[in-house]
């Protein structure tokens, strides 16, 4: 099944109320105590499949969860957590909101204010439904897109007003065709391009008005083989920039940085005859790649990432660092310095 041959990826890598008055009896005269059970908030635990965006609406950054597989099936809904810069807060769940799933695609359209969903698989099911969030429900559209697809990777290309949907995996076969959702239906643009791979760095860059993508691994089903390719998507055409970059690898997070003005990629993984989690950071300023001298959060592959435009830091949480390691520190970035908030040893 996909989700086991994913799996073994991840691994290869990686209620309220009050306590009665006590009863007086004839010989006793009581004393009453006001007690009451305190409310029991629920605690994030982070599953294989996490995302985050920043919703310029609430003013908030929004982590999208799946929640630890142990625990969900595929009949739970998706959680949605808020971060207050201290903890993590749980949103009121949506049930007639997507189900929970595995390795999603999701992003942020600023112009229309909702957070983007589309795919993902469980063990039982693979999902090629489109879902929108508009900071108080669900909506799904039923509408044909790209298929079924897990892992494939999504940025907002805010020049041209889509969503854009890159590669991923079908039901076993890597993808490389581009997709653009407009906020009603999809469209293919290309097919030419990148190779295929999944899930690849994607992500908008405001300062040079185009879409960066790097790295990305394919998988036959015996070997992997990561990417270190720089591509440039300038709403037309695919450019291949040749230029000195980060090493090949797997799961890194990219994140526009608008303190700095440039694309901040961080950690991922190195995968030969061993894997290698990392934790370099790099600056992308539309032409050349600049490592970052800077003390980094341990070494992770997967990790997510927002620009918190209210607090103006970048978050970062999640990831894995082993087999089965899902990490739950909460870290900030805030241009000069990482700072652990949660989760923190």
């Amino acid at each position: 099944m996909r989700f086991i041959k994913y799996i073994l990826f991840l691994c290869f890598l990686t209620a309220c109320g009050s306590a009665p008055t006590p009863t007086p009896t004839p010989t006793q005269i009581p004393t009453v105590e006001q007690t009451s059970t305190p409310i029991v908030e629920p605690t994030l635990q982070l599953g294989n499949w996490h995302d985050m965006i920043y919703h310029e609406g609430l003013g908030k950054v929004v982590l999208i969860n799946g929640g630890p597989e142990t625990e969900k099936n595929s009949q739970d809904p998706i959680e949605l957590w808020t971060w207050n810069g201290i903890s993590w807060t749980m949103l009121k769940i949506d049930e007639n909101g997507p189900r929970w799933r595995n390795f999603a695609s999701v992003t942020y359209d600023s112009d229309r204010d909702v957070l983007v969903m589309y795919g993902g698989l469980t063990s039982e099911h693979e999902y090629q439904d489109t879902w929108e969030w508009n900071g108080r429900e669900w909506t799904k559209f039923p509408v044909e897109g790209p298929g079924v697809r897990e892992s494939a990777s999504m940025t907002y290309d805010a020049k041209n007003k889509k969503v854009l949907l890159f590669g991923g995996a079908q039901s076993g076969d890597m993808m490389n065709d581009l997709w653009e959702w407009n906020g009603s239906q999809w469209s293919q643009v290309a097919t030419a391009g990148p190779t295929p791979r999944f899930p690849a760095g994607f992500v908008y860059d405001f300062a040079n008005e185009n879409v960066l993508l790097f790295g990305g691994h394919t998988f036959d089903g015996n070997t992997f083989t990561t990417f270190g390719d720089t591509w440039i998507w300038d709403g037309k055409t695919w450019i291949q920039i040749e230029v000195d970059a980060p090493s090949a690898r797997d799961g890194a997070r990219t994140i526009f940085n608008p303190l700095t003005n440039n694309v901040i990629l961080f950690g991922g993984a190195e995968i030969t005859n061993t894997v290698k989690n990392l934790n370099d950071m790099w600056e992308w300023d539309g032409s050349l790649w600049n490592q970052l001298e800077v003390e980094s959060p341990p070494a992770r592959v997967h990790p997510i990432m927002a620009f918190d435009a209210n607090r103006q830091v970048i978050v970062m949480t999640g990831g894995s660092n082993g087999p089965g390691a899902i990490l739950s520190d909460t870290w900030e970035w805030d241009g000069v310095t990482w700072t652990c908030k949660a989760g923190c040893n």
